[in-house]
């Protein structure tokens, strides 16, 4: 999908102020006028609203495209008053940027080759249109970077850089909690509420982010922290759950983890197949977990969807780990059902071909804790078959927890 030709013109920071009245004064005159807030300083960006209104802007997050109308980005200086901002050089090294205020951001690994890996975190509307805040999987890069080298819209969520080109690696995460007394109840990350965030540690080689959040189950009030930590030359990151009953009562919840990674392009699950580490998985259905602890897609083409082999091979991969594995995993051409692995149906529909953990129904005793360790991330290849091959994702979680000890978590 191209990213739609808008008007641009960039400005000087000290400018924005003045150019901020002046179409607040112009746009006043013939209507109202809505703002949003983010604190990211990326420009000012003018919007249609659903409702008639317009809508102005200071970012511009994945999901605005299609209603913007003009794009005025600031180059970047501004950002220590938010965000942080790491520009390491020489090697394989990470660069982010990380707002506080709201938990949102983007982190880059470089490889000594040349390739890139990006994460974007909270940079999305969800499919409510609503936003997510903290340390969830989505969106793209502020409009002031991504003009000068972005072609599509592959360069979102988690892409891969090859040196001439980028590729889709996995979407918006699918994530969402309920109770366990109606799963139907569902709560995507936008409805929790969001209590800050931190940067835990930033060097060149390695940076630890966390945010945490509060929600209810039952009545029964929740937290959940989360910690993602990324290595500098690595094409995966290392999310941590925890949640914690911080009531006086049991409760007990469904959680799921899933997305539509459209693998290799933005928008087209086309080409997309299971793989596992016995090999392809061409048909809905659940895994064995006594027998697999991550799966993915490649994108090599589904014979069992009529599919050739004409595809570039690159592949995603979700690994669980740590003291609370998913109750259930499983491929499906939609989220929230599957068929049998014996009904031998093929995973064939052009945008929906999914992936999801689940984990659940669940207890949790007041004050009791449960931690999840997921890898989320690129494959690499065999050097001989070019057959897809997990890289090693070793954790060692008491160590980490002894960090996050002395971080006061």
């Amino acid at each position: 999908m191209a990213i739609p030709q808008i008007p641009l013109f960039r400005w000087p920071k000290r400018r924005l102020f003045t150019l901020a009245a002046l179409l607040v004064v112009v746009f006043a005159a013939v209507t109202s006028l809505r703002f949003r807030y983010y604190g990211h300083w990326q420009g000012i960006y003018i919007l249609r609203g659903v409702d008639g209104h317009y809508l102005v802007k200071d970012d511009l997050l994945l999901g605005d495209e299609n209603a913007l109308l003009l794009a005025l980005p600031a180059e970047p200086v501004f950002r220590f008053l938010n965000g942080n901002v790491s520009h390491a050089t020489g090697g394989p090294r990470l660069e982010y940027e990380w707002f506080r205020r709201d938990g949102s951001g983007f982190v880059r690994s470089f490889a000594a080759d040349g390739t890139e890996y990006l994460t974007c975190l909270s940079r999305y509307l969800d499919s409510g249109g609503k936003e997510s805040r903290g340390l969830f999987v989505g969106g793209g890069l502020p409009f002031d970077l991504e003009r000068d080298r972005r072609q599509s819209m592959n360069e979102t969520g988690m892409a891969f850089f090859d040196g001439a080109s980028w590729h889709h690696i996995w979407c918006n995460v699918n994530e969402a909690i309920s109770p366990w007394s109606n799963p139907a109840a569902v709560m995507p990350p936008s409805a929790w509420k969001y209590r800050g965030s931190r940067v835990l540690e930033s060097t060149p080689r390695r940076l630890v982010l966390g945010s945490s959040h509060w929600f209810e189950l039952d009545g029964v009030p929740v937290s959940m922290d989360r910690f993602m930590i990324f290595r500098a030359g690595t094409r995966y990151v290392t999310l941590v759950i925890r949640m914690t009953n911080i009531g006086t009562q049991p409760t007990g919840y469904f959680y799921v983890y899933g997305d539509e990674p459209w693998v290799g392009n933005y928008g087209s699950a086309e080409g997309n197949v299971g793989w596992v580490v016995d090999g392809l998985v061409p048909y809905e259905g659940s895994l064995d977990l006594k027998r697999h602890s991550w799966a993915g897609y490649v994108d090599y083409g589904n014979e069992a969807a009529g599919e050739t082999h004409d595809r570039n091979g690159l592949a995603n991969f979700i690994e669980w780990q740590g003291p609370v594995t998913p109750d259930t995993v499983y491929f499906s051409n939609r989220i929230g059902t599957f068929a049998n692995v014996s009904a031998r149906v093929p995973l064939s529909h052009p945008q929906n071909r999914v992936i999801v953990l689940q984990w659940g129904p669940r207890l949790l005793a007041p004050g009791q804790s449960d931690i999840f360790v997921l890898s989320i991330g690129m494959a690499d290849r065999e050097p001989n078959t070019g057959f897809p091959l997990k890289p090693d994702t070793s954790f060692d979680l008491a160590s980490f927890q002894q960090f996050l000890a002395t971080q006061g978590f």
